[in-house]
């Protein structure tokens, strides 16, 4: 028998086979088993009240003496057994290890579980399947930007299951609503981050798409970094992108893109559901955008974050932490242009609004300006300075402002008129026709035609304040940073 030479049970163990005390073990455990039920006078732990027994305590002495019962049953048990197998002349320390190596396998038993729950599953024509195990529930259902509700099926064993028709290519969030409660999804690591919360489970269907992985190509470099900001007075992070290859000592700096989140988003936005990343290498492999450095930093100017975006510091806040405190930190780890020729600053929605006003008011600084749905309404006095940020309306813009006072503009972009022609290299003002922000867009579009400067306006027919527009816009953006006049 492997593993009992050291025992010298060999000769002994070929006499009954070299199963026999594995087949035997049952048995012996079974016995032993039967010699361990508790004593009645113990209190059950699962039961409230006292001791079924007169006593007041009983249970220090009881514990005691059922120990004691225990290991004298323990061993008159294995001398039966160990007799039966003729093993009982190997003395106590070969037997206490023979009967060790013998129970280890129950130490390790692991109790029966549920099946492991896959969820979400993408089919090959783009159809989601979802499940969550809730057995007592009485009402479940999914509901995810892929614009359906839909009502889940209870099995059996209290799994339900729900599949959605042929979804397009892109990267979607869901969530589940159970008895009328919102969860996320407990089988899916994969999640839409949000300022000071889980956000929002995440899964994303495959396609020629721009912002899915290209197969065989370079991959880019994604850091994290943390700092205290004295500016808004709390700790926060900025992520950084380098592109394949990235020479710290390279002879000519890369350039820098400043990538900016929106309103209820993080740092990480752009990143994990943006895709901005994946976007860059595959343009970069293409040929199709020059090699640059990202920076997606923290929106909020203030230590509250979305509580407090609409405040009139929020905005000119935020610039100061781009410009004193991450701008100088970025500069000084890697190697990338140091003027505004090399340098641009967009973003979306609120990261919008925040881009064109720390670009156009630091032209010394940026000489490429990209907004994405343009929240202008959270201009400091666009917003009459309320206290608090407005509902974000499933991400639709519907809560914004349908125009933007001129004046509003003005006091916003005092230094702003065609003379600033010459220092911009690229403005770049898109939005979706069906967004309720387009309305202060076009408005601040207006503006700087009657002020003379010279724009690129790009309106998408009939799409509102999401995810695919941006990841569109970007993907159209970068290919024209960073080119030589």
């Amino acid at each position: 028998m492997p593993g009992m030479k050291g025992f010298g049970l060999t000769d002994r163990a070929n006499q009954f086979g070299p199963g026999l005390p594995i087949i035997l073990m049952p048995v012996f455990v079974d016995r032993f088993s039967q010699e361990l039920s508790v004593p009645t006078c113990l209190p059950n732990p699962f039961i409230r009240g006292a001791p079924v027994t007169g006593e007041a305590d009983p249970a220090p002495r009881a514990r005691k003496a059922w120990r004691t019962n225990i290991g004298a049953k323990f061993w008159l048990t294995a001398r039966v057994f160990l007799n039966t197998l003729g093993l009982m002349s190997l003395g106590p320390r070969r037997i206490g290890a023979l009967v060790a190596g013998l129970l280890a396998p129950l130490c390790w038993a692991q109790p029966i579980r549920p099946g492991v729950v896959r969820s979400p599953e993408i089919s090959a024509d783009g159809r989601v399947t979802f499940r969550l195990r809730a057995p007592n529930a009485r009402s479940v259902l999914v509901t995810g930007s892929f614009g359906q509700r839909i009502e889940m099926a209870r099995d059996m064993e209290g799994l339900w299951t729900a599949t959605t028709g042929p979804l397009q290519p892109d990267i979607y969030q869901y969530s589940f609503s159970v008895d009328g409660a919102t969860f996320n999804d407990p089988a899916n690591p994969q999640f839409k981050t949000a300022f000071g919360s889980a956000g929002q489970s995440q899964f994303h269907v495959p396609g020629n798409v721009v912002w899915e992985p290209a197969p065989g190509i370079a991959r880019g470099a994604v850091t994290r970094h943390m700092y205290h900001s004295a500016v808004a007075g709390d700790d926060r992070d900025f992520w950084t992108y380098l592109p394949p290859g990235y020479d710290a000592k390279r002879k000519q700096p890369y350039p820098v893109l400043y990538l900016l989140h929106g309103l209820g988003d993080d740092a990480s936005s752009w990143i994990g559901t943006g895709a901005a990343n994946v976007i860059l290498d595959n343009l970069i492999a293409g040929g199709r955008a020059q090699p640059m450095v990202m920076v997606n930093t923290l929106g909020y100017g203030n230590a509250g974050g979305p509580a407090r975006a609409v405040a009139e510091e929020t905005i000119p806040n935020y610039t100061r932490t781009l410009l004193e405190e991450v701008m100088p930190r970025v500069e000084a780890a890697y190697n990338i242009i140091r003027d505004p020729a090399g340098r641009a600053i967009a973003g979306l929605s609120m990261g919008g609004a925040e881009a064109a006003f720390a670009g156009l008011n630091h032209l010394d600084k940026f000489a490429w300006i990209a907004s994405f749905s343009g929240a202008y309404v959270m201009w400091p006095g666009a917003n009459s300075g309320a206290a608090s940020a407005p509902a974000a309306a499933g991400g639709r813009g519907a809560n914004a402002r349908p125009s933007l006072d001129a004046e509003v503009i003005a006091r916003n972009f005092p230094s702003i008129d065609s003379r600033a022609n010459s220092r911009i290299r690229l403005l770049y003002i898109a939005c979706g026709t069906a967004d309720g922000l387009i309305g202060v867009n076009r408005d601040f579009g207006n503006w700087l035609k009657s002020k003379g400067v010279t724009f690129q306006s790009v309106e998408t027919p009939e799409i509102g304040h999401v995810w695919p527009l941006w990841r569109q816009n970007l993907a159209e953006l970068v290919p024209l940073l960073f080119q030589k006049k």
